[in-house]
Formats: structure tokens, sequence, C-alpha cells
């Protein structure tokens, strides 16, 4: 079923974020947001802090609502149409918590009949947790989702409003292995946990160790995105990205608000700072400092990150 909104639960939503609203007589519905180039009457149409010609785009545009940065005017012609333009500071933003709030479909919290959960798991209020899900004596916080076929073992403790995608598996042994003096290998004890913070994302068929002696810990806001690999005793900051395909060798310590983009590579034991970007398919071998970009093989500086 298609979503109806009226113009006045948007403003009301939105509240303090407003900078300026024009053009709003009386109240009318929309049933969605239009992409980028293409708009309707009751679609909210929205321009980006980017777009090199915002006041073209709002003139342009075919819907009653558009949601747009201050820097467009509200024109003759927009008024003449009876346009309702809302100005922010930041519209992407805008737009992003409107979709989440009116139209993403709600997925209902309960438990599959499928799911496997041991008798030592605590499960917190509002949580979803999808077919086939394995959970293994793990700590789940309240409003989670687990998707198809997660497996979660006993080393994991995750906040509150986590996302786990279908396919990922969480804290299981690490690799490591010692060489003993007649050349056989011995498994390094892997007695870690993994922690898992707040609003954090895991992409499908993700993994992520638990650490060794100390723990693997993801903190607050971290988005990861598909087929990652996060080895033992990593640490992973706040509000940082993994796009897809990241490798992250074990003890590798990872800044807040760091972009790391697909098929990136960390070797071990080494630290990436505050607000780094490391660019596609780089192979990292050493320290990055704060506030600067490294791309290539072996990755190197590029430039500082000033924004």
């Amino acid at each position: 079923m298609t979503a109806k909104v009226l113009l006045t639960e948007i403003i009301t939503f939105l509240g303090d974020n407003i900078v300026e609203c024009f053009g709003f007589k009386e109240d009318f519905y929309l049933s969605g947001i239009a992409s980028q180039g293409s708009s309707s009457q009751e679609l909210i149409d929205w321009v980006h802090h980017k777009n090199p010609q915002p006041q073209e785009h709002a003139e342009k545009s075919l819907s009653r609502l558009i949601i747009c940065p201050s820097s467009v005017e509200y024109s003759a012609d927009m008024k003449a149409k009876s346009k309702v333009v809302i100005c922010l500071k930041d519209p992407y933003c805008a737009i992003a918590m409107i979709g989440n709030r009116f139209f993403v479909e709600r997925t209902p919290p309960g438990i599959h009949l499928s799911a496997i959960i041991s008798d030592n798991t605590i499960v917190g209020k509002n949580v979803r947790i999808g077919a086939n899900a394995v959970l293994d004596g793990c700590i789940v916080g309240d409003d989670c989702i687990i998707g198809d076929h997660v497996i979660i073992r006993n080393s994991v403790h995750i906040g509150d409003r986590a996302t786990i995608k279908s396919g990922a598996i969480l804290g299981e042994t690490g690799f490591g292995f010692v060489h003993d003096d007649s050349g056989g290998l011995i498994r390094f004890p892997q007695i870690g946990r993994l922690l898992i913070g707040n609003n954090v994302e895991i992409g499908s068929h993700t993994c992520i160790d638990r650490g060794s002696f100390s723990d693997t810990i993801i903190e607050d806001n971290v988005k990861i995105n598909n087929l990652c690999h996060i080895a033992h005793n990593v640490r992973i900051g706040s509000s940082t990205i993994i796009t897809a395909h990241v490798n992250i060798s074990g003890s590798t310590s990872i800044g807040s608000k760091v972009w790391i983009g697909p098929n990136a590579t960390f070797v071990g034991h080494h630290k990436i700072g505050n607000r780094a970007m490391i660019g596609a398919g780089a192979n990292v071998v050493c320290d990055v400092p704060s506030n600067e970009v490294w791309v290539g093989n072996p990755a190197r500086f590029l430039r500082k990150n000033d924004k």
C-alpha cells in the first residue's frame, strides 16, 4: 500500500531544521519521494546541496513540495504554481530522514519458527529474528533486526537498534596459528569477545571474528556493507563507513568517521586516523594519519581530507 502523508506532518517532523518555508496555504497529501530528475505533483522533490543549479531544478520541478538548500529563492512562478518550498541547511539529510520516517516499510518484530536460539541467549525487546538464524548464547539489544541465516556465537554482545543482514556470521574464532618446534601449527587461543555498539548495520555475508585475548570492537553508528571480513582484535571507531568486499586483518585500529572504499585491504596491526578516506582497491600496509586520503597499492598519500 502506498503511504499518504500530509504536508503538515512533514513540516512538524522537520521542526527546527527548517530555515524557511514558503507557499504553505493549505494541507495536501504526498505519496512518496521523487528520484533525481523525475518529479510529479504527489511526490516530494528535493535539491541536493551540491547541485550546481539549485534554482533551475526547483523552478522546473513538477512537485507541489520541494526540499531545497537555503540558496533557493521563492520566485513569482513558484508562487503562481502554488509550490511549497522548504529550505534547510542540508536537504540531502532531511530527505533521508523523511524517507525513513514516512515511506520505508517497517519490519515487524518477531522470531521465525525455524530460528535456533539457545537457552542462554539474551534477546531484547522488539527484535526481529529471521528464518534459520542461529543465536548461540549471545546478547542482542532492543529494536534489532537479525536477518535470515545469520549466525551469532556466544562471544557476541550487540547493542540497540542494530541491523544484521542475511548470512552474516559474527563471533567465530579468528584465524591465528603458531609454529611449534616440529613444524606443526598450533591454533592461537581465541577467547575474546565481539562487542557491537548501538545503531550498527552489518551487511549480508559479512564475517566478524571474536578477539583473541582482547576484544573485537565495533563502535556506535558503524555501517558495514556486504561481503566484508573483519578479523580478531580489530577496533572500528564510531560512524565509520565500510563499503563492500573490504578485508581488515587482525589488530587493525580504525578511527571515527573513516570512509573505506570497495575492495580495500588492511594489513594487520596498523592505525587509521579519524576522518581518513581509503580509496577503492587500496592495499594499506602502514599507519594512515587523521584527515588524509590514501589510495593505491601499496596505499599512499593523495591529499588532505578537508571535507
